[in-house]
């Protein structure tokens, strides 16, 4: 009987360490800017902006230490990037909208989330 019970300790413990209830997957668009967004450890964001080729313009990203994009997509009308953090902690996700060829600086809009990865 007492097998069974540190079993199921040692069970519960795992559980309690390992499950934050933070989700694998945040999608977050212009809606979400300047939110925070929590997502479990391995997890991933995936932002989507508008895009508009027509008016010479691009979206600059600039990553925080430990967040990296491992998918960025360009469709009619949007601009997409899955990112993922490192580690656990907090991170930033910044975009700038720039005309093509012009500075960082001159950004006519910025978007920018705040990841917990936990």
């Amino acid at each position: 009987m007492k097998f069974q019970v540190a079993i199921g300790l040692l069970v519960l413990a795992v559980c309690i360490a390992g499950c934050t209830g933070a989700p694998d997957t945040v999608r977050v668009g212009e809606e979400e800017n300047g939110s925070t967004v929590t997502v479990g450890q391995g997890g991933r964001v995936i932002v989507t902006l508008p895009y508009d080729t027509i008016d010479r313009y691009e979206w600059r990203t600039d990553l925080s230490s430990g967040l990296v994009v491992t998918d960025e997509q360009t469709a009619p009308g949007t601009q997409e990037w899955t990112v993922e953090p490192l580690t656990t902690g907090t991170f930033t996700f910044r975009a700038l909208w720039v005309k093509v060829g012009a500075p960082d600086a001159a950004a006519e809009k910025t978007f920018t989330v705040t990841i917990r990865a936990e």
